[in-house]
């Protein structure tokens, strides 16, 4: 199986947006840590640290060629006898067994190619591997800014900083409004962003802030990839070519597919040959055990609201192992439409599996788990997931209660909801 690269949860980091859970017992009802004084980290998975970025970077020169020439009517310029490649014309025919499938690209043609996908708007498109726009990784192509890009309003980076409750902006910061983005897709693949979506491609959302409606990041390196197209065939009907790219160790050779049929020019795939990308992306990615449609669309059918936001003691002695067997899920109202504090847990026998993005689990390892009952010391049950692989310092939920219908417990504030049929 291909990784996802997760660049939905902005993985690209740095120093700040962390969450300390404390070496002893870590209390995440409220995000307190509740025991020793000893502290360790666990990233809030906002961004790149310094050390884990890419160091793609490029001189002011190298980046010369971002701007590339206007080619878009490039192949409408064209004599009929080059486009043939038919009497007069020095170009190479190239067949497969009898049938001739086309001609070489000219050097003139190549270097055309080449300054387009240069262009800020276009190398980005040719960072991952993809047959069609549901897997193409948008976070590379708009790493860059995509040549869209602007500087973000107040309320733009005020959102960002709440985000991560960071106090400023300390490197590149760029905003793309989602009507731009819109435009944009849908000149070069044919879909909105939320088509895209639709259709399973969730490699930006990790940026994306419907208070503002638009994508901001903050990004101090840059992804630009210097491409140069080496070889290239047009087919025999003049609509497609076949590209043969060498860019930097990141993508070192790539075969992309150009659709130039009206005059203008879009990638419909590009397949990378050689590349350190290839080496990240094929790890085998650990699934995820919770099913994803329940991630992506939990329900909150259950009336909880006399639990909601007061302090209500249920019968402890209904809060069990057997009672919580099942998907659970709970979402902060106080977040709006921001899920990465969300955090479902699914409990299946004496295995737990815990989702919380904030804190950097992704409901790929299974722990043991129980149920401490402290009534001989009047306290509500804890809720007890032992991820370091040893008792010693759990996340810990203190449950207050379960409803009769085993379809939600809650915590001090918090209230999860069951996700399927007790």
């Amino acid at each position: 199986m291909r990784m996802k690269i997760r660049f939905g949860k902005e993985n690209r980091k740095k120093e700040g947006s962390k969450v300390f859970l404390a070496a002893g017992v870590v209390c995440m009802g409220l995000l307190t840590a509740c025991g020793g004084p000893q502290e360790a980290e666990i990233s809030a998975g906002g961004e790149w640290s310094d050390g884990e970025q890419d160091d793609r970077e490029h001189s002011d020169g190298e980046q010369a060629g971002e701007e590339g020439s206007d080619v878009g009517q490039a192949d409408e310029e064209y004599s009929d006898g080059a486009q043939a490649g038919g009497e007069g014309s020095d170009d190479e025919s190239v067949t497969a067994g009898e049938e001739t499938v086309g001609r070489k690209l000219t050097e003139a043609e190549l270097q055309e190619y080449t300054e387009w996908i240069r262009d800020k708007s276009n190398y980005g498109f040719l960072l991952s591997d993809w047959e069609n726009p549901t897997q193409i990784n948008l976070f590379e192509v708009f790493y860059g800014g995509a040549g869209i890009s602007h500087e973000g309003t107040e309320e733009q980076i005020q959102a960002y900083l709440n985000r991560y409750e960071e106090e400023g902006i300390y490197t590149d910061f760029w905003v793309i409004d989602k009507a731009d983005m819109d435009i944009f897709l849908l000149e070069k693949v044919g879909l909105t962003y939320d088509e895209l979506l639709m259709k399973g491609n969730e490699s930006l959302e990790g940026i994306y802030y419907p208070e503002t409606d638009c994508f901001c990041l903050q990004a101090g390196d840059t992804n630009y990839c210097m491409f140069t197209c080496t070889d290239g065939v047009l087919n025999e009907e003049g609509t497609e070519v076949i590209l043969q790219c060498e860019g930097d160790y990141w993508v070192s050779k790539c075969e992309v597919v150009v659709n130039i049929v009206g005059g203008t020019k879009a990638i419909v795939s590009n397949h990378i040959i050689e590349g350190s990308i290839l080496e990240e992306e094929l790890i085998d990615e650990p699934a995820c055990l919770i099913e994803q449609e329940i991630l992506n669309n939990p329900k909150f059918e259950a009336d909880a609201l006399a639990v909601e936001n007061s302090y209500v003691l249920g019968d402890w002695s209904k809060i069990t192992k057997e009672a919580l067997q099942g998907t659970w899920y709970h979402h902060p109202k106080s977040e709006g439409e921001n899920r990465q504090y969300d955090v479902a847990l699914k409990f299946d026998g004496d295995e737990a599996v815990v989702y919380y993005p904030a804190v950097d689990f992704y409901a790929e390892t299974s722990y043991e788990w129980d149920i401490i009952d402290r009534s001989d010391r009047d306290l509500c049950p804890e809720l007890d997931i032992y991820f370091r692989g040893t008792k010693d310092a759990p996340l810990v939920w203190y449950i207050l209660g379960i409803s009769e219908n085993r379809d939600y417990f809650w915590c001090n504030g918090e209230v999860f909801y069951r996700q399927e049929t007790p």
